[in-house]
Parts: structure tokens; sequence; C-alpha cells
């Protein structure tokens, strides 16, 4: 009898001090559903977060930009690299060390200086911006026609940008740049950098992801106001 007992205890030991092979598997499979449910939200959180810090970026370079053409008196002037463009006269934007980068800060002297030509020469002051993973230029497809309502264009550029060089009609090609004049007030300017006037400066630049939109524009006077596409509503937030 004593050893009847002894031999049920350790049967109940060895169940008690371990899993089974149906145990197991039920907590692989239980698993493997959590994380099949779960991924997709992971990745689209960390989207989201991707291109609101692109957007930030955007907004950032224009405030700091106008901050500097303040404080320096030196035409400030912000590329964006869209479609690979680059500075006024086609030179890549990229940091000192050759890294390229999507946004790019320009002091580009006191206005009627030799070197301000809108362009970046060896020796001026750059500041660039870190790009965000899986973010474009642009609008998810079905946007193409809805813009923000302080825009000033009636449809999206498929480009992504709406700034427009001086004097020119909404049927011209968007520039992929901006300046800001040392009283801080952002104007247009062509490829030759001739600036245009007051007022001129107003634009719209536009990211997207797989599921997150954004516009960031900038008013004729500087100020910024950043804009994300709500689905649920269909209209733009800020």
């Amino acid at each position: 009898m004593q050893r009847a007992t002894e031999h049920g205890a350790r049967g109940r030991d060895k169940r008690n001090g371990g899993f089974t092979l149906i145990e197991a598997a039920i907590v692989i499979a239980i698993i493997g559903i959590v994380s099949a449910t779960a991924l997709p939200n992971v990745e689209r959180y960390l989207e989201s977060g991707r291109s609101r810090a692109a957007a930030r970026s955007v907004a950032d370079a224009f405030n700091v930009a106008r901050a500097r053409a303040i404080r320096t008196g030196n035409n400030h002037l912000v590329f964006f690299s869209i479609g690979g463009a680059g500075d006024a006269a086609g030179n890549p934007l990229q940091r000192q060390a050759g890294q390229p980068v999507p946004i790019l800060i320009l002091d580009d002297g006191a206005p009627g200086s030799a070197d301000q030509n809108c362009e970046i020469d060896t020796g001026e002051k750059i500041i660039g911006f870190d790009a965000q993973e899986g973010v474009g230029w642009g609008a998810n497809a079905p946007l193409s026609a809805q813009t923000p309502p302080d825009e000033q264009l009636p449809s999206i550029p498929a480009a992504g940008s709406s700034f427009q060089p001086p004097n020119s009609t909404v049927l011209t090609t968007p520039v992929s740049w901006v300046q800001f004049r040392p009283d801080g007030v952002p104007v247009a300017v062509d490829g030759s950098c001739n600036p245009g006037q007051l007022g001129s400066g107003g634009g719209t630049i536009y990211l997207w992801s797989t599921n997150r939109d954004f516009a960031i524009t900038l008013s004729p006077l500087g100020g910024v106001r950043v804009h994300a596409w709500n689905a649920s509503t269909g209209g733009w937030s800020s």
C-alpha cells in the first residue's frame, strides 16, 4: 500500500513538473494567434510615428529657417529633395560629409552679397534633416483632388510641392524650395535666384505613407500649419 502511494506521488510530481506536448502546442498556437493579430497594429503604429516625424521635420525646417533669417539678417532657403531635386542649380542636397538628406536649410548670405545665389557654395552654413523610412513626397491617390483649406492651389500636385516660382500661374510646374528674407517673410525664387514679391512664398509640402497623409502649409507671411488626413471624416485636420 505504501509503495502504491509513493508511486502515485511520483507520478503527480512528474505531471506537475512540466508541460505535456499538448499543453505546449496550445501555448505556441496562442502565441502565434496573438502575434499575428498584434503585428499589423505594431507596424501601423511605427509607420504613423515615422510619418509624424517627417511632417515635424518639414515644419521645423520652415520655422528654423525663418528664425535664423531674422537673427542673422541673411537670406535662408529651405530645399526639398522632391523627385531627386537639389538646390536651384541642381546640386544634391547633402551634409558636408556627403550624406544625402531630404530637407536642407541653406544660409545663403546677406541680400546682394557675392555668394547670394540660391546655391550650396563651399563654406556656407547648412542644416540637414534625416529621412524617415517608408515616407514619400506627395499624397495617396484618393486625395489627389482634396487640398487643405489654406492651400493656394485647387488640387494636390503629384510631386508633393505646391510652391511656385515668382509671377507664376496655377499651371506652372511647382518648385522644391522657398526663400526666407531677413525679415522672416517667405518669398518665391526661381532657378536663377530671382525673388518674388511679398506674399509669393506660400505653399504646401505633402507627405504620404501607407496609412497616413500629411500636408505642411507655409502661409505667405511665414506661419506654419500641419494638417493630417482624417479618413473617417474625409477631410484634413490640424
